[in-house]
């Protein structure tokens, strides 16, 4: 018998059919078209994938603290925060690019054109 991340293959099936069963009719048919097919290990697995991008994502924060992992789960946030802080530098910086351009756009255009 074939145990993959602790489960079998039927397991993974019931747990997918379980999973499946709690999406509204919309998301059930959103499933499908992503691939949702219930039925071979391979399709199993890719099922389950399709699952976990529409239910609600685990927030791992939770998970760590449910199991007892304080250090574990105050290390996760300050790596959020971290990752946070690398994204905003980057937006600011993109934005500060554009404003150049733009900026550099008016004053061609004043340059250009000039008031009557």
């Amino acid at each position: 018998m074939n145990i993959v991340d602790g489960l079998s293959y039927r397991e993974w099936q019931k747990r997918n059919s379980i999973n499946f069963k709690k999406l509204t009719k919309l998301q059930q048919k959103k499933a499908r078209k992503k691939g949702y097919y219930n039925i071979g290990w391979k399709n199993v697995r890719e099922s389950w994938q399709v699952l976990s991008q529409i239910l609600d994502p685990i927030n791992l924060f939770n998970v760590r603290l449910n199991k007892g992992d304080l250090v574990g789960a105050i290390d996760h946030s300050i790596l959020e925060a971290e990752q946070s802080q690398i994204i905003a530098r980057q937006a600011i910086n993109d934005i500060e690019r554009k404003q150049s351009k733009i900026h550099a756009l008016a004053k061609e255009s004043q340059d250009k054109y000039q008031l009557l």
